[in-house]
C-alpha cells in the first residue's frame, strides 16, 4: 500500500470536511461566482470547490492539467504580487486526488525563473508534491501561433503549447492593482501564457487586446486570490497592501474578474469594469456576466 504524506492525509481531509459542510448547502444549480473568506488559503480552497459541486466537476480522471498561478515575480509572498503558494498547492492536490493524469504549473517569468519560484513561496510549497511538475516558459519552440477569432485588436497570438494541448486550464491570479490596466486579475493573469507581452503595451490597445486574448485562452475555473491585494504600485511592487482574507471562484474568468473588484480598494477606489476597460470589453463580447447585480453569488467561510 502507497504510504500517505502527513500533508497529503490533511489536505484530503480538509476537502472531505468541505464537502460535507458545504455540498448540501449548494445542492442544485451552481453559482456563478464563490466568494470564499477565511485565514488559511487550504480550507478557502476546499470551500470555494465543494460549493462548485467538488473537483470533480472540472478535473477528470486522466486529464492533463495545467495551473497557471502569478509565480512571475521574485518578490517574497507578503508583497502581493504572487499567487499564495499555499493556494497553488492545495489546487494541484486536489487535482491529483481527482486522479489528473499530469498537473503542469505553465509561468512565463518576469526575473530569473528559479529565484522567483524560490522567492514567491511556490517551491517550498510544493516540495510535497513531487508529482506536480512546473513548465517555465522560455525557448519560442514552447508556443504555438494561433488565430483569434473575432479579436478587435489582436488577430493572432502565439499561446503556450502546454495549454492548447490541456484537458482542463485552471486559472490562479493574484489580487492587484496595475499602472496599465488598472488591475491584473484573471484576465491579465492570461498574458503569462503568450510569447510577446510587450506587444500588448506598445502596439495595441492593451485593454481590447487583453479582452481579445480571453477569445482563445479559456480557463475551466478561475480560483482569485484574495487573501493579500496589492492595491497600489503594481505589477511589481512594493506597494500598500491588504489582507482581504478572500478567494473568487467561478467557471468565466470575466466573471470572477468584475466580482473581484470588489474585494479590495485598488489605487485608492472601488474600481468598477468601465475603470478596468479589458473586463468591460470582455463582458460586451459575450465572455462573462460583469454586472455584479446579475451573478448567483455564494458566500461562505472557511
Amino acid at each position: 500500500m502507497k504510504a500517505i504524506s502527513r500533508r497529503s492525509f490533511i489536505g484530503g481531509s480538509i476537502a472531505a470536511a468541505a464537502a460535507l459542510r458545504y455540498g448540501r448547502a449548494f445542492a442544485g444549480p451552481a453559482p456563478d461566482i464563490v466568494d470564499v473568506s477565511g485565514s488559511d488559503p487550504a480550507k478557502m480552497v476546499a470551500a470555494a470547490l465543494a460549493a462548485l459541486g467538488g473537483i470533480g466537476k472540472f478535473v477528470k480522471k486522466g486529464d492533463f492539467v495545467v495551473l497557471k498561478p502569478n509565480a512571475g515575480f521574485a518578490n517574497p509572498p507578503a508583497w502581493g504580487t504572487t499567487t499564495h503558494p499555499e493556494t497553488v498547492a492545495a489546487i494541484a492536490r486536489a487535482c491529483l486526488e481527482a486522479k489528473a493524469k499530469e498537473v503542469l504549473i505553465v509561468e512565463y517569468p518576469q526575473g530569473k525563473p528559479d529565484k522567483c519560484l524560490q522567492r514567491c513561496g511556490l517551491t517550498a510549497a510544493l516540495a510535497s508534491l513531487p508529482a506536480v511538475k512546473v513548465k517555465l516558459l522560455s525557448d519560442p519552440a514552447d508556443f504555438q501561433r494561433v488565430n483569434v477569432k473575432g479579436g478587435v485588436a489582436l488577430k493572432s497570438v502565439e499561446v503556450a503549447k502546454a495549454v492548447l494541448s490541456a484537458d482542463v486550464l485552471i486559472n490562479i491570479p493574484a489580487a492587484k492593482s496595475h499602472y496599465q490596466s488598472g488591475v491584473s486579475l484573471g484576465l491579465k493573469n492570461a498574458m503569462g501564457l503568450i510569447r510577446d507581452r510587450q506587444a500588448f503595451h506598445t502596439a495595441m490597445e492593451l485593454h481590447q487586446a487583453i479582452a481579445d486574448l480571453g477569445r482563445v485562452i479559456v480557463p475551466q475555473l478561475t480560483i482569485l486570490d484574495a487573501t493579500r491585494a496589492l492595491l497600489t504600485n503594481g505589477p511589481a511592487g512594493p506597494g500598500e497592501t491588504s489582507t482581504p482574507g478572500r478567494m473568487v471562484a467561478g467557471r468565466k474568468v470575466t466573471s470572477v474578474d468584475a466580482y473581484g473588484l470588489t474585494v479590495a480598494k485598488f489605487n485608492n477606489k472601488t474600481m468598477t469594469p468601465a475603470e478596468a476597460r479589458h473586463i468591460e470589453y470582455a463582458g460586451k463580447a459575450g465572455l462573462g456576466q460583469i454586472d455584479v447585480a446579475k451573478m448567483k453569488i455564494k458566500k461562505v467561510k472557511a
